[in-house]
């Protein structure tokens, strides 16, 4: 038991060690993923019952995300710096007449705001971009697809804790946001343009809430 307990104290002093002398590099590459959810509207899905809508909300989401640091700070411990990001989200749901599946894909230019220490640094960026969406469902098993591709814009907050000067452990909030007036139905060999969605119980300004978390990766 005490070889044990000795050994788990030099693998904690060890890695203590490494984030001490980390120090992150020009530029850092990440990856992350956790829980979303679905904020506000609901577009064109096949069922309006607040139960469906409330289970449709919980999803998944994931993101690639690049920035270039430099070695310049504008004050003290805190960089200024250009990036770009990608998040996929995917939610899904079935109920007795059919199903959807909506995946939504954001990319988009960031800048964020680093505060850089030896061990750990924050971050908070924002960022407008593309959004696009598509919910592939089936209505008495037949396929309908929903689509629309909309301007939105982002903000997030994230932490990372350097285990080396090369790698981090890392979480983040992103809050994706968007609305939409109309979208595009192909459902039993017709298409169609719907406008003003509201009017049936969807529409308007939407978004995604994520958790993520991952790893960075810094050179």
């Amino acid at each position: 038991m005490k070889k044990y307990v000795l050994l788990l104290g030099l693998l904690i002093q060890t890695v203590s060690l490494c984030a001490q002398e980390a120090s992150i590099g020009k530029s850092m590459f990440s990856i992350h993923a956790g829980p979303s959810w679905y904020l506000g509207k609901m577009i064109g899905i096949t069922s309006n019952s607040d139960t469906y809508r409330n289970d449709l909300r919980n999803g998944v989401a994931w993101d690639v995300n690049y920035y270039f640091l430099g070695d310049k700070y504008i004050f003290n411990s805190f960089k200024l710096s250009p990036g770009l990001i990608y998040q996929g989200g995917r939610y899904k749901g079935t109920h007795d007449e059919g199903s959807d599946k909506i995946l939504m894909h954001y990319i988009a230019p960031q800048i964020a705001l680093f505060m850089v220490k030896q061990k750990y640094n924050l971050s908070l960026s924002t960022g407008v971009g593309y959004q696009y969406y598509k919910d592939k469902s089936f209505v008495y098993d037949k396929p309908r697809d929903v689509s629309m591709n909309k301007l939105a814009y982002n903000l997030s907050a994230g932490g990372e804790y350097l285990l080396s000067s090369h790698v981090g452990i890392s979480a983040k909030l992103n809050w994706i946001v968007t609305s939409s007036e109309s979208y595009s139905v192909k459902y039993h060999g017709q298409k169609w343009q719907v406008e003003s969605p509201e009017l049936n119980g969807g529409g308007g300004c939407f978004s995604q809430l994520s958790l993520l978390f991952g790893m960075n990766f810094h050179f």
